[in-house]
């Protein structure tokens, strides 16, 4: 297979035109690696010196995830965008004083009106919602299981994706979010655990609920392939100049796939599992 042939994809990936390169950059380094396409998904409000706690910043935010994308795909690269507020938002709010129910209400507005884009066909799905990934009480993570399953209703509702974030504690975390996702009843493969662990693969998707695996992990790529394509790519690309080496760029995850299939690491089926069979399980999007 060509590097124009290749279906190479990123599943999971911000853009920042306020401090980073910006979508167009973005999208012509992409492009010029054999990049076909890429997910945009929100970042966190003070990323853009936006304002946490306020829903016109929320709008904002939002209003630049879905021009990202438009501009990607401009740029000749297919492109989609997720929008929701990350659970680090709400972490922020109740540290600043707010109250549980007014970090709630604030945290489903923040969904609600992400469906809203939705329904209007400017982004495909929500997120990326979820719970803290970093030590917390335990009822404080309860509260935020309550978020993602508000979020996961609201999807289940108008037929979205969701991107959670997530903890990686293995099997443990994916078996609380096949749980969850089994209770609300979310179309197959319509749940990503972004930034999931290898060991998390066989038992995710065999429940349906799709893993994304980061390419910027050494050597979770490798382990991750011992169990056969059953899962989807990630770069977590934050397009901070302050942060360089935080996780790897988009343009350097898919050289990375492309020479996984030229020294026979995986093969040609194989990447169009990760990039064209599994995409379409979570977008209904085919990019070959």
């Amino acid at each position: 297979m060509s590097v124009g042939d290749m279906p190479l994809c990123d599943n999971h990936a911000h853009t920042n035109p306020v401090i980073g390169i910006g979508p167009r950059e973005l999208a012509r380094r992409f492009k010029r690696e054999g990049g076909k396409f890429i997910v945009i998904v929100a970042l966190l409000t003070w990323s853009l010196n936006l304002t946490p706690g306020n829903l016109d910043s929320v709008r904002k935010m939002y209003d630049i995830t879905v021009e990202s994308a438009r501009i990607i795909t401009e740029e000749g690269v297919r492109a989609t965008a997720v929008i929701g507020l990350h659970p680090a938002e709400g972490y922020e709010l109740l540290n600043r004083g707010w109250s549980r129910k007014d970090v709630w209400d604030f945290m489903t507005r923040g969904i609600d009106l992400a469906a809203r884009y939705i329904k209007d066909g400017k982004a495909v799905g929500i997120g990326e919602i979820g719970r803290p990934h970093w030590n917390v009480p335990s009822d404080l993570m309860n509260f935020f299981n309550e978020i993602i399953m508000y979020g996961l209703n609201v999807a289940k509702d108008i037929n979205a994706v969701v991107h959670l974030h997530l903890e990686r504690n293995g099997t443990k975390t994916a078996s609380s979010i096949i749980d969850m996702v089994r209770r609300v009843g979310n179309r197959p493969y319509s749940v990503v655990m972004h930034h999931a662990e290898p060991v998390s693969i066989d038992l995710a998707f065999s429940n349906e609920v799709m893993p994304s695996i980061p390419m910027g992990r050494k050597g979770e790529f490798e382990e991750a392939i011992k169990y056969g394509p059953r899962f989807t790519v990630e770069s977590d690309f934050i397009d901070d100049p302050k942060r360089p080496g935080a996780v790897i760029p988009p343009w350097t995850l898919v050289r990375k796939l492309r020479n996984y299939v030229n020294n026979g690491t995986i093969n040609d089926d194989f990447l169009r599992g990760l990039c064209v069979d599994n995409i379409e399980r979570i977008y209904g999007i085919r990019i070959d």
